[in-house]
Formats: structure tokens, sequence, C-alpha cells
């Protein structure tokens, strides 16, 4: 109901301006800005998650332990390496600077990481005292006077060599059992550096020592050896023998054969061609045989 005094019609314009009012803010924010949405689509784009990186980290096993290769071979010393895993080298563990062969042996092994490095040595080679130092080659020992069977003990502690036995004598044989003969020569000499395995030969005798090797132990057995003429003994006592013989042994010897220089044959001398299968008396007395022996004839007993 209407109170007396007031009029409406104010009220009423007031309000119609009003809704016009947001009406039109309405329109402009539909079609300027969206009322509001863009600020929540720079929110998203704001939080909207960037590329996915991927990263790869590699990890380097760390290999097995194993037990130490030195003396064993490079050949075999590298596949227990490899087994546990180890990168393998291989240098020349003395002073020079050769490619180590399979068969070399292993003197030092130094570790990496991951890895193992070896110093090696041509087989049968003694390791030097530091890797790169030069390779302590043993001496020959000195080996004159001593039995042969000393001698070859020695010889075998500095190389694995053969040794040949000569007899110091020309008219000796080394034959049989010569463990107690005495060396009188060898070669190589005392004090040689013996390098690898190194051949040596051992002159021998069963008894005393020649001066020289080469020598006649029965001075008489050498074919250049000229007797003495007998106490007594003159070429005008008219004594010859047959076939144009001479005395030269004792009272009553008769060298029915002579050399050509005229003089007795003894045993052991050399004998021509002609006298092989006779016989006659040495300059001692005792007859002796011209006998072929292969390359040279000689006069034996």
């Amino acid at each position: 109901m209407n109170r007396p005094g007031r009029s409406q019609a104010p009220v009423r314009g007031a309000r119609k301006a009003w809704l016009k009012g947001v009406g039109a803010g309405l329109l402009v924010c539909a079609l300027v800005t969206g009322c509001g949405g863009g600020d929540d689509e720079k929110v998203a784009a704001a939080v909207k998650p960037g590329p996915t990186v991927t990263v790869t980290a590699t990890v380097t096993a760390t290999p097995a332990l194993m037990g130490s290769q030195v003396d064993s071979a490079v050949a075999s010393a590298t596949g227990v390496a490899k087994e546990h895993g180890y990168r393998v080298t291989a240098h020349d563990a003395s002073e020079k600077d050769a490619s180590p062969a399979d068969d070399w042996t292993v003197c030092f092994e130094k570790y990496g990481r991951d890895s193992v490095d070896f110093g090696a040595v041509a087989s049968g080679a003694p390791c030097p005292k530091a890797d790169g130092r030069p390779i302590p080659w043993p001496s020959m020992p000195g080996l004159v006077g001593r039995t042969y069977a000393a001698a070859a003990t020695a010889v075998g502690k500095v190389t694995d060599g053969d040794i040949s036995v000569k007899a110091s004598y020309k008219d000796e044989d080394v034959d049989g059992d010569h463990d107690d003969w005495k060396v009188c020569f060898q070669s190589p000499g005392a004090g040689t550096q013996v390098v690898g395995d190194r051949d040596v030969t051992l002159w021998l005798t069963e008894d005393g020592c020649p001066s020289a090797k080469g020598t006649y132990k029965d001075k008489t057995n050498d074919p250049d050896y000229t007797p003495p003429a007998a106490a007594g003994s003159d070429n005008s006592s008219g004594s010859s023998g047959s076939s144009g013989g001479s005395s030269g042994g004792g009272a009553g010897t008769t060298c029915e054969i002579v050399s050509n220089a005229g003089n007795c044959y003894n045993a052991g001398q050399f004998c021509r061609n002609a006298d092989v299968g006779s016989s006659t008396h040495a300059g001692n007395g005792r007859l002796i045989f011209c006998r072929d022996e292969g390359s040279r004839n000689r006069w034996n007993y």
C-alpha cells in the first residue's frame, strides 16, 4: 500500500538504469576478455609440463681379483686376466723394445682400474732386477781341473745347452763311463756371458792334461816322431835289415820296413798304402802290422 506523500517513479527508474549497466558490462566482458578466462589459460600454460629428458649413466664394472701371473707364459697370463675382466697389454721387460711372444715369461705386472700390463722376457731368459733393465745373463764357470761329473752339474746351472766331450790327446778316446775323467780345456771359456741355451765343449783326459789340445799322450804315436838312436849304434857297423831296413830299437832289433826317412815305425803311426797287410818290427822291438783303418792306414800291434 502506498503511503501518501511519497513517489515510486524514481525507484523504478534507478533499477532499470542499473540493469542496463550490468548488461552492458557483461557484453563487453564476453567480447573482449571472456570474463576472466584469459587468466585461467595463462595459469594453465605456466604449469604445462615440458619435454621428458632421459639420462643414461655408464657404469664400468670393477674386474674380479686374480692371483699374480709372474712366472707364467704371456699367453696363459693374458687368458686368465681376460677371464677376470681386465684389458691386457704386454711389453719387453728388458731395456730393448721387442714384441713379447706367447711363450715369453711374465716378470712384472702393473694394474690399472680395469687393465693390466705385463712386462715379459723371452723364454729361458732370467728376469731383470727392475722393469726396463738389462737381462742378467749368467757367466760360464771355470771347469778346468774338475771331473766331468762336477763340470756337467755346474754347466747345468747356467745353460740347458748340449755338452760335447772330446779327448785332450789325439791318441786317447773318450768312450764309456768318463764321469771321473778330468777337464783339461773348455769352450766357452770361464767368465763368458752365457746367452740362451748355449752349447758347451769339454776336452777330457783319464790322466794328466797336455799343455795343448791335439798332442799325443804316447809320443811314439805321432807320425812325425823320430825315435832317438840306440846307444852304441853305428851305421858303419854294416848291420841292416832286409828290404833296406835298419836297426832302430835295442841291440839286435831289425826294422824290416822303414819310413821314407829311413826310420823304424812305431805303433800308432801312419803307414803307406803299399804296406797295408804287412808287418815289421817297431823301434821297441815289438811286431806291428799295417792295417786299413778307414781314412788312414796305421801301424798297430
